[in-house]
């Protein structure tokens, strides 16, 4: 038997079925986490029925008939296009040579009966490691690039109420429908940088008018480090510590430095306490570098001056009875991954001049069926 596996299971995809599918999502990322979880359905047609709001229908990055670069969707015709709701995908692709010296150095190793990669000659080891290294290196990045396009969907659906795609090949809009009264309002008080801010109180209003409005209030805020750390900025707080009583300082104080035990996560528990809104930290970013350049960009997900609530989900029961309930990312089967829901990879061989691709992708895609049961407020300029 050989030492190593023969060449037609280097990328094999049978290998690695059902095993990126119980990888978790990044910890710094959210959106699976804690927003939109995976939720699998049976086709495609499933998340077509709910992904409303087009303007041209879903224009999917990879369709079942190749890999055309739009197919809609046909409203007159329930159940046919030829579309596969949106099927994100990465590949990587290996050189003959690659291939090749890798086979040869297995063969040889085979010959010679090493089992341990650790006692073949100094050339071969290398010729064998690097290629796997190299391969794993990719499968992580892939694995990196769809989470991250999957983070981009939800964040973006929370940030603009819909989400707007155009890469210059492919086109689509959908609209989950954020009330404007709802989306980026500017809080009942001052900005959160300005001594006269109030955030607390900016919170119990907002609170009230959503229960007002929909019988639902909202526990939960997503925040950014620069807004949690501007709590403190206001008068209100700096009373709060203790070292003015009922008024303005006649010169600003800065509790971090006077003060023990006082400070950021001190008034943050203040204002949860207050308004029995958590506040969830989130400053992720997905890097981005144009063609040919070496310097690279950080891209937040989510705008650093805007805070995003979300509703109680307990409190949602009366007005929702579907399985999606407030957000699902829904995904759809694909016959790569065995017709099972989820991640799946693909390894494509040609036959001269023996190169090999290896590919990771996924049907997915969010909806929002209660985005009007979320507020979103600019505190910061």
């Amino acid at each position: 038997m050989a030492a190593f596996p023969p060449l037609d299971r280097l990328i094999r995809k049978e290998v690695a079925i059902g095993t990126l599918r119980e990888i978790e999502p990044p910890q710094d990322h959210i959106g699976l986490r804690l927003i939109a979880p995976f939720m699998d359905v049976a086709s495609d047609d499933v998340i077509f029925d709910f992904a409303t709001g087009l303007n041209t229908g879903l224009a999917p990055a990879r369709a079942e008939d190749a890999e055309s670069e739009l197919a809609q969707k046909d409203n007159l015709f329930p159940g046919v296009g030829r579309a596969s709701v949106i099927d994100w995908a990465q590949k990587d692709y290996y050189t003959a040579s690659d291939v090749s010296r890798f086979q040869e150095a297995t063969l040889l190793a085979a010959r010679l009966g090493v089992n341990d990669t650790l006692r073949l000659p100094l050339v071969l080891r290398s010729q064998v490691e690097e290629l796997q290294a190299k391969i794993a290196r990719d499968d992580a990045n892939r694995r990196r690039r769809l989470d991250n396009r999957l983070e981009w969907l939800i964040t973006t659906a929370l940030s603009t109420a819909g989400i707007a795609y155009n890469d210059g090949k492919i086109k689509f809009t959908v609209d989950f429908g954020r009330p404007a009264g709802q989306h980026n309002q500017p809080p009942t008080g001052s900005t959160w940088n300005n001594t006269t801010a109030d955030p607390i109180g900016d919170a119990l209003a907002m609170n009230e008018f959503m229960y007002n409005t929909y019988g639902v209030t909202m526990n939960r805020a997503i925040a950014s480090r620069k807004i949690i750390n501007s709590i403190m900025n206001s008068d209100r707080f700096i009373a709060r510590s203790g070292l003015v009583v009922g008024g303005t300082p006649s010169t600003p104080i800065d509790p971090n430095y006077v003060m023990d035990g006082w400070g950021v996560d001190a008034a943050r528990q203040v204002f949860q306490r207050a308004t029995g809104i958590e506040l969830i930290r989130y400053d992720s970013v997905y890097r981005t570098r144009p063609i040919g350049s070496t310097t690279f960009t950080n891209n937040r997900f989510l705008p650093e001056n805007t805070l995003i609530f979300l509703p109680n989900l307990q409190e949602m029961g009366a007005l929702d009875d579907t399985s999606i309930g407030f957000a699902k990312t829904l995904t759809s089967p694909h016959p790569e991954g065995n017709w099972t829901p989820g991640y799946y990879e693909w390894e494509e061989a040609t036959v001269d001049p023996w190169g090999r691709t290896r590919g990771t992708g996924i049907k997915a895609f969010p909806v929002f069926l209660h985005m009007d049961l979320t507020y979103s407020m600019v505190v910061l300029p």
